[in-house]
């Protein structure tokens, strides 16, 4: 469970249910539809600090009858409890306790949500079907366009069942308002952004200092991950969300493939180095990238290219403040290109967003692109030029938290030319 009050979740359902107008059921499952574990929603994360898997968040402004209070007496004898909202957590086995050790109690789990009843997922159907009995409509949180070519996700599988039953709902779709509460972060997840950025900021220089010609790229990959582990619980890694190696370490060519997760090459001597990587604090994603000469040195042509990328990436930073787009900084990026005439060797948007995921969502806009930006906004601005006939990508990427008259870049490893050399060779 992250480590905030159960007044910010509660908080965050109320402001949910007053944007769905106060009407209705929802039911929202905690796997979301994103093909990589490591890409779920995690919306029932953010409305209840819940992480595990195989649960379902239901809310019914209108009010459930659940199990008999036989202790309350007068009118309210046998008549049993009303509530407003309910957790369903996976049953964990008696075998599951004896390997994994004893998981959180469902008093534990409420408590630090502030769920009014956390229950055994066995008991949502009985207590689902009483909320639907009197309900006109259904919100569901589809987070991703599902697949036509695959088989329907246990979630939507059950959607559908539940849409045969009670034939008389209407079905629609909330995911989009939850994103829209998520892009804009509250304070204590932007303190836990600071966090991750500044623990990824010091695990990068780390490798980027210890990383030589002669090693392979598994080395970075190796030190990374012991970098992350040895910072305790509250840290994670991609790879600790299952999402292939979790680490970019590109040296030479391999730079410039964007996902490029092998990580077996040798580095050699004159290579660049491309790493990109994702830590989490307290369940908050930082995202960097950076480009540095193996050997301590740029070469001309490696220092002409990075410089470009580097200048992309200020203009970007110039351009976001409240109003704003990510569009907008796309657009200054690419309009640098064009100056120095790099423009086709340039790749894909400039920026997402970063929370609870490393691609958070943006909100309600149809292009996330075009969503508006506010203060308390977090972005990650990632300018990239892939150089074939050279040999070598240059990527660069910080975070950045949109303030009231512009953005605060947060903690990130050295950028400059001079401070990225002093850095690879040991300073």
């Amino acid at each position: 469970m992250a480590e905030k009050s159960a007044s910010t979740y509660r908080a965050r359902r109320g402001r949910l249910l007053s944007a769905l107008g106060e009407e209705g059921v929802v039911l929202i499952d905690s796997a979301g539809t994103a093909p990589n574990p490591a890409l779920a929603d995690r919306n029932l994360c953010y409305l209840t600090g819940y992480r595990g898997r195989d649960a379902i968040l239901l809310l019914a402004p209108a009010g459930i009858m659940v199990e008999h209070d036989e202790t309350r007496g007068g009118p309210e004898l046998a008549r049993g409890r009303c509530i407003h909202e309910a957790l369903f957590v996976q049953e964990q086995g008696a075998h599951g306790a004896f390997m994994d050790g004893a998981g959180p109690s469902l008093e534990a789990i409420g408590a630090a949500s502030g769920i009014e009843r956390v229950y055994p997922l066995s008991q949502l159907d009985t207590i689902l079907s009483r909320a639907l009995m009197d309900a006109e409509l259904l919100w569901v949180s589809i987070p991703a366009v599902p697949p036509l070519d695959q088989p329907p996700s246990r979630y939507l599988a059950y959607i559908n069942l539940l849409r045969e039953r009670f034939i008389w709902l209407q079905v629609r779709n909330c995911a989009k308002e939850i994103h829209n509460l998520r892009f804009v972060k509250d304070d204590d997840e932007i303190a836990a952004l600071r966090q991750a950025f500044l623990a990824q900021s010091e695990i990068f220089e780390a490798v980027m200092r210890a990383l030589k010609p002669g090693d392979n790229e598994s080395a970075g990959q190796a030190l990374f991950e012991y970098e992350v582990g040895r910072r305790g619980k509250k840290y994670r890694s991609m790879a600790a969300e299952a999402y292939e190696a979790g680490i970019v370490v590109a040296s030479g060519a391999n730079s410039l493939i964007p996902h490029y997760m092998a990580n077996s090459r040798v580095v050699q001597d004159g290579d660049l180095v491309l790493i990109d990587a994702c830590v989490s604090y307290d369940g908050y994603y930082a995202d960097i990238t950076r480009t540095f000469p193996a050997n301590g040195r740029f070469t001309p042509r490696q220092r002409e290219i990075y410089s470009i990328v580097l200048e992309a990436q200020q203009a970007a930073f110039d351009a976001l403040r409240p109003g704003s787009t990510i569009l907008e900084a796309h657009r200054a990026i690419y309009e640098t290109f064009k100056r120095y005439g790099v423009a086709e060797y340039s790749y894909g948007n400039c920026g997402h967003s970063v929370g609870l995921t490393i691609h958070d969502p943006h909100g309600r806009s149809r292009d996330d692109r075009e969503q508006p930006l506010v203060p308390g906004v977090v972005l990650v601005i990632e300018p990239f030029l892939m150089m074939k006939a050279d040999g070598f990508g240059v990527r660069i990427e910080d975070g950045v938290i949109i303030t009231g008259d512009g953005c605060e870049v947060l903690p990130g490893p050295a950028r400059e030319i001079a401070a990225v050399e002093t850095l690879c060779q040991g300073g």
